[in-house]
């Protein structure tokens, strides 16, 4: 009988010890080495794992498979998707480990991206190619700058990722440069049709009819474009608003809910704590104590 595979935060941290971080970066060497070079099959339940293999090589299990690899390259691990390495004692390079929540469900949206990261991907790099140079540059600098923690380093790692993800995704082939093809187009059209409309809690279908498409059609492609169905996207740009407002006004929670389209005060809380994980009001707090700290 097969065992099953474990979940982890860290390979070998369980579930039950929380981090109380974002983003963390580390050498290859220096985790893998304590389990002999070899990390054996597991998964992650909320955490996004970018490698960067700078020298030596190996074997990832991504999809099931063992694939073969050497330096340079770079592998993308989603949340929730089995994976493990074997590693050459000559391995360089680093591990850089996303909270899936935080990031990058906040990267643009570009033709095919969501989709391309909703899989283990293996990327090997060419090391004369402009683009390839300038990836392995990126990540190099986004380990540094997690290891320095430095002032203002959350906004800057996440541009340097959302680069190094978009120049990846291109150097894979997934899509062409300078893409803006009729979909992303729609996209833009419903994402401004949203921010009109937000506040109205129109449905789905209403949204489809007004860009001449089924909703089946639409869904389709902000899948393809963010990894999101309709109604997500339409969920997040009212949070956000609930967001900003519980910050950075000081109305009460009531009026937030009424100006947001709400006619019951506790459904909006019920609604912000589902796709937030907490109360408005625990919102509040903690972001106010952040921002006076």
């Amino acid at each position: 009988m097969n065992k099953p595979v474990p979940t982890y935060n860290l390979y070998g941290e369980e579930l039950s010890q929380k981090p109380e971080f974002w983003v963390h970066a580390e050498s290859i060497a220096s985790r893998s080495r304590l389990h002999d070079w070899e990390i054996k099959p597991h998964r992650h339940e909320y955490l996004f794992q970018i490698l960067h293999i700078r020298h030596g090589d190996g074997q990832a299990l991504l999809g099931g498979q063992w694939q073969p690899f050497t330096a340079p390259a770079v592998i993308v691990v989603p949340e929730q998707h089995d994976h493990g390495f074997r590693f050459s004692r000559t391995i360089d390079g680093a591990i850089m480990t996303l909270m899936s929540k935080r990031f990058p469900a906040r990267l643009p949206a570009h033709a095919g991206l969501g989709e391309w990261l909703s899989q283990p991907r293996l990327l090997t790099l060419a090391a004369d190619h402009g683009d390839a140079v300038f990836l392995g540059d990126i990540l190099d600098r986004a380990e540094r700058e997690i290891l320095q923690d430095a002032p203002g380093s959350a906004a800057l790692l996440e541009a340097m990722f959302a680069t190094a993800l978009l120049m990846a995704h291109r150097l894979a082939g997934a899509v062409p440069a300078q893409q803006h093809d009729r979909d992303q187009q729609r996209f833009e059209r419903l994402t401004a049709l949203i921010g009109d409309g937000f506040r109205a809690h129109l449905p789905v279908e209403t949204y489809a009819r007004r860009l001449g498409m089924s909703v089946t059609h639409l869904n389709r492609i902000t899948h393809s474009l963010t990894g999101k169905p309709v109604s997500r996207l339409i969920a997040e740009r009212i949070v956000s608003e609930a967001k900003r407002d519980l910050v950075f006004t000081s109305i009460s929670i009531q009026q937030i809910a009424t100006g947001l389209g709400f006619d019951d005060h506790a459904y909006f809380s019920r609604f912000f704590s589902r796709h937030t994980g907490q109360s408005p009001s625990t919102y509040r707090q903690r972001e106010q104590a952040l921002l006076d700290g």
